[in-house]
């Protein structure tokens, strides 16, 4: 597994990285074992999870996916090896949204302890909380630091300015800032106005800040749900280009004999700035066929063609 460096921390992570959302939920503990198994068996060592994962599932409570990585970690006795990731900011059960600095606190102590360790490598506050003054917020993540409880922070779901205005914070107070941005991303553009909720989509000018600001991007819903291999473009991105890009990502898959979810990777990963897309699935062959875009090499011209949509022969 190749590595990055995470934003200006000189902290060396893993290019790709495993999304745990479901795991202790959806995807049963034998199945999510295999997974973590072959991820770290590759050199893979970034782990993302969040307090919420996955309370919304009926007979779930939030916090199934930290105990579940937990309790992998405990039986392989490989902590120091692992790097992970965890959030705080969005509800569940009784938590309200909100990235106060109780609840930042108080929150973490119990991914803490789901997880089992007595550090977390890379807070995230999961979504921008208007309600609470940015100074409190990051105060709050720069406590956790100095007192050992995490190591980074970063934010998620945060457009541009919002990021902006919390570093600059950070940096007049002396605090620590945040390193890395998560954010939904993926080479299909949404259709103008698509709504996504309460996820961000990294726009252009985003992406631009985090390069020049040297903020690492991680990129969730980089697959969006395996459309790309079924051939399929879901509503939100059902526009010409896209239909143009899709026929280009076919091509390049066959061009590679490779699956166009590595394609979709491998365009991530040489992208400038690099996004670190963070992959899920329900099998290890599913990460088989992700982790193929790790030694697949774009052309210029074909990360180019991508961006564009613009249609291409396999002349090259």
């Amino acid at each position: 597994m190749k590595t990055l460096t995470l934003g200006n921390t000189g902290q060396q992570i893993s290019c790709i990285g495993l999304g745990t959302m479901y795991f202790g939920s959806k995807i049963n503990e034998s199945d999510s074992f295999a997974m973590l198994d072959y991820y770290s068996e590759t050199g893979g060592t970034l782990l993302d999870s969040a307090n919420i994962y996955a309370s919304w599932i009926h007979g779930f409570a939030g916090g199934e996916s930290e105990t579940r990585i937990g309790k992998w970690m405990k039986q392989k006795g490989n902590r120091e090896k692992m790097f992970i990731t965890s959030k705080v900011g969005f509800p569940y059960g009784s938590i309200p949204r909100s990235l106060s600095r109780s609840v930042i606190i108080s929150e973490c102590e119990k991914s803490l302890k789901r997880l089992g360790t007595d550090i977390i490598d890379l807070y995230f506050a999961h979504a921008f909380d208007e309600n609470t003054p940015t100074e409190e917020t990051m105060e709050a993540f720069y406590h956790l630091s100095k007192s050992g409880k995490i190591k980074y922070a970063g934010a998620s779901n945060y457009y541009g300015w919002q990021l902006s205005e919390a570093n600059k914070v950070a940096q007049t107070t002396g605090w620590n800032g945040f390193c890395s941005l998560q954010q939904r991303h993926t080479c299909f553009e949404p259709s103008l106005r698509a709504n996504f909720g309460t996820q961000i989509v990294l726009s252009p000018e985003t992406m631009e800040f985090c390069k020049i600001n040297n903020i690492q991007i991680m990129a969730y819903s980089p697959l969006l749900g395996g459309a790309y291999n079924r051939g399929f473009i879901p509503e939100p991105y059902q526009t010409e280009v896209n239909q143009q890009r899709l026929s280009l990502i076919k091509n390049l898959a066959q061009l590679f004999e490779v699956s166009p979810n590595a394609i979709i990777l491998a365009w991530m990963l040489q992208s400038s700035p690099p996004v670190i897309p963070l992959v899920t699935g329900s099998s290890t062959k599913q990460l088989q066929e992700n982790f193929q875009a790790i030694n697949l090499t774009l052309t210029t011209t074909q990360i180019e063609q991508l961006n564009s949509g613009t249609d291409i022969s396999l002349k090259y």
